[in-house]
């Protein structure tokens, strides 16, 4: 039940309303007079509290709806934003990107087993793998010496040889092509063998090595550059994975993992070398 404070505060301001409504009436008829703008002096006196409750009531929601006006200028300084920082990111990651191609290319330089053949460094275009057959085509061509069959090498050994060239584009077979047979040799032993290709991903097999041979795990494989090889000798092509003599084999079971990280060949250098006739 209202008390009888509330209602003579309701009884106060439905006056105060009255009022007001009325001195707006006769402003606007033009009949005001000295008593009428005594009674608007009084009104404004008596509404000004009013009036700045309900400014301080509205206000909140003038500031919201100016927010909604400036939400296009918002939005567009926020993508600018958005677009330095992205811009930013970009640089670094460019930046990250060049200096690991100059450590590539600076890996390329001054290989031991490269000794003074001379050389031509490339690029990598686009790589080929399949299940059986791998290749790359790199950025060089005959325009710049380069012929076929003449190895091309990386920072870590052997990654294969150049089967097909055009003036400035150059096919290579990796040596984990199934088509691929290399002449190699383990470490410094006299033990010779055939390294082959078993497809992208796979390791080779090095075959003809006779059973109970003295190989291990862990051992180094190279080319071993005898007469007619297609590779000059000393360059490193895998590294033994495992190495097993199976019950009344002919020979060893024996895997190399490449060298050379074939998933992942930016740059070579190709070996201006042939074979010596």
């Amino acid at each position: 039940m209202a008390t009888r404070r509330t209602r003579r505060s309701t009884t106060i301001v439905t006056l105060l309303l009255l009022s007001a409504f009325t001195i707006v009436a006769l402003s606007a008829s033009g009949t005001a007079s000295s008593f009428t703008s005594g009674l608007r002096s009084l009104g404004s006196t008596i509404l000004s509290p009013v009036v700045n409750v309900m400014n301080d009531v509205t206000k909140p929601v003038g500031h919201a709806f100016e927010g909604v006006f400036n939400y296009g200028s918002v939005t567009a300084e926020n993508a600018r934003l958005q677009a330095i920082n992205a811009q930013l990111r970009s640089q670094g990651l460019v930046q990250s990107y060049e200096r690991h191609q100059l450590s590539e290319i600076d890996a390329l330089r001054n290989l031991p087993f490269v000794q003074n053949i001379p050389l031509v460094v490339a690029q990598t275009m686009a790589i080929d793998p399949s299940n059986f057959a791998s290749t790359i085509q790199i950025s060089k061509g005959r325009d710049q010496g380069i012929g076929v069959g003449m190895p091309v090498v990386g920072a870590g050994g052997l990654v294969g040889q150049v089967i097909l060239t055009t003036k400035n584009t150059a096919t290579v077979r990796l040596v984990s092509d199934g088509r691929s047979k290399i002449g190699a040799s383990v470490g410094t032993t006299s033990i010779l063998g055939i390294a082959s290709g078993q497809g992208a991903g796979d390791p080779l097999s090095l075959d003809y090595v006779a059973p109970n041979s003295a190989v291990k795990s862990g051992q180094i494989v190279y080319t071993n550059g005898l007469q007619g090889a297609d590779y000059p000798a000393g360059i490193p092509l895998g590294k033994v994975s495992s190495a097993s003599t199976p019950v009344n084999a002919s020979q060893m079971s024996i895997s190399l993992t490449p060298l050379a990280n074939l998933s992942s060949v930016a740059y070579v250098d190709v070996l201006l070398w042939s074979p010596p006739l």
